[in-house]
């Protein structure tokens, strides 16, 4: 089997705040995760869970836009809604559905076309083909 090519590594730095909240910081870009009063937190930003779904929504709208301007359709009311729940035995994601909601309508051909291109969002193949999660540790020196 042959070992898939692997491009550059991106870095991205989490850092604790306080109580549950966490820093995200990469490209000089920051976001707050915290969790919901009742898990402990201040809720004060989105847990690590809707960042996922969110990345997932995002990535697909990110898609349909960039093929509605590839087409030169309008893209103004274009929006995606994610809608998930959850499984056990792991705890984890056990179903994602994201409602694409198209500004303009497509004929069947088109549609087609755009459904592919959804599928294949840069977040959904990673998820669909997972990748290799390493967890290393360090301690200070």
């Amino acid at each position: 089997m042959e070992t898939p090519k692997q491009s550059q590594k991106e870095l991205m730095e989490i850092t604790w705040i306080k109580g549950v909240q966490l820093d995200v910081k990469v490209r000089g870009h920051r976001i707050l995760t915290d969790q919901p009063l009742e898990e402990g937190g201040t809720d004060e930003g989105m847990t690590p869970v809707e960042m996922l779904v969110a990345s997932l929504g995002s990535c697909i709208g990110y898609f349909a836009v960039r093929f509605y301007q590839r087409h030169e359709f309008k893209t103004a009311g274009l929006r995606v809604a994610m809608e998930w729940g959850y499984a056990e035995q792991p705890h984890r994601i056990g179903s994602l559905t994201a409602h694409v909601h198209l500004p303009v309508k497509l004929d069947s051909t088109m549609r087609d076309r755009l459904q592919k291109v959804l599928d294949g969002c840069t977040i959904h193949n990673s998820i669909r083909i997972a990748p290799k999660i390493e967890v290393r540790l360090s301690t200070p020196h």
